[in-house]
């Protein structure tokens, strides 16, 4: 049975990042001669060629495509046991990071944190926030333990489990100020002339807000702001006369504090449900038992609010909502 070792894993993620073998060998202290021969020996071992070698550099076949994001997992795994293992030494329990979109922060992370918290004393946990597509390639590689966001047609999302957490919509907003804000019958034409807070280009959520604006007639709304970050975009509705799209629980809170006012508009925008994203390919083991604590203690939060989480198993699902 063939093992990657973390030797092969540095070469292989180093030829990935500079393509060149020379730098390759540099960045990893070694010889040029030795780290060809070091490629050359994994390549006969795997009996696929990894690496096209030319003039031009070296560059990855898709065999080595395969390899170097194993490798980079392998790498990651590496370096997370051995933050479990200074943990330990101090006393520290274990550690979980999460990835989620910053509304989630507002919303599911905290419940989940605090089942956390009561649950598993002494563990350490690691927010971090983002768009979507770049907090998956980075559960993808174990950089990440669980994702919590929207779903996305923009990358393929078949590596991945989802539990589906919930079905929120999206609703239009505005500042107290907007002069939308006192209307209590709102005429989608009404909307013709104003500036947005749009999602950044190339987001699922972008996507859909400008399906919501064509229905509209909107053909090209003005954008003046394009932020997926939550407190910023309350802010600046507070500030300038702007319309934006937030979940509806988080818009009703907003406007309960007496700093938005949601929008009377029948339409509403789906940006798709809240996902619990995992992993189907865990390198690191010793982490999955928490993670799958983790995503039992979600669904049993779900569950006592009614909401009977729907597991999503990468074998039976398709991108599509």
């Amino acid at each position: 049975m063939f093992h990657l070792k973390k030797r092969q894993a540095d070469l292989l993620v180093a030829l990935a990042e500079t393509q060149n073998l020379h730098k390759a060998s540099l960045q990893l202290h070694m010889t040029q001669p030795a780290a060809s021969k070091a490629l050359s020996q994994l390549e006969q071992e795997i009996g696929y060629p990894l690496f096209e070698r030319s003039a031009q550099g070296t560059a990855p076949t898709a065999y080595g495509n395969t390899m170097i994001e194993y490798a980079r997992q392998i790498l990651q795994s590496t370096r997370r046991i051995q933050s479990e293992l200074r943990q330990f030494e101090r006393g520290q329990r274990c550690s979980l990071a999460i990835g989620a979109l910053p509304s989630a922060t507002l919303s599911v992370v905290p419940d989940l944190l605090s089942e956390l918290i009561a649950q598993m004393p002494g563990l350490q946990v690691s927010i971090e926030d983002g768009i979507i597509e770049p907090l998956l390639e980075k559960l993808g590689v174990g950089r990440l333990d669980i994702v919590i966001g929207r779903r996305t047609e923009l990358i393929d999302l078949s590596a991945f489990d989802r539990i589906v957490l919930d079905y929120e919509p999206m609703v239009l907003v505005c500042g107290l100020q907007h002069p939308l804000a006192q209307t209590n019958e709102l005429n989608p034409e009404q909307l013709h002339g104003c500036n947005w807070i749009f999602p950044p280009v190339g987001t699922y959520a972008n996507a859909k807000l400008i399906e919501l604006c064509d229905s509209f007639g909107l053909v090209s709304p003005t954008i003046i702001i394009r932020s997926s970050t939550t407190m910023t975009n309350v802010i600046m509705l507070g500030r300038e006369n702007l319309v934006a799209a937030l979940p509806l629980g988080i818009a009703r809170y907003f406007e309960r504090q007496n700093m938005l006012r949601i929008l009377p508009l029948e339409k509403t925008v789906n940006f798709g449900e809240v996902l619990l994203f995992t992993s189907k390919q865990m390198v690191y083991s010793p982490n999955a038992a928490l993670v799958a604590q983790a995503c039992a203690m979600m669904q049993q939060k779900m569950a006592e609010k009614g909401a009977a989480p729907e597991q999503m198993s990468s074998e039976n699902q398709s991108n599509t909502p």
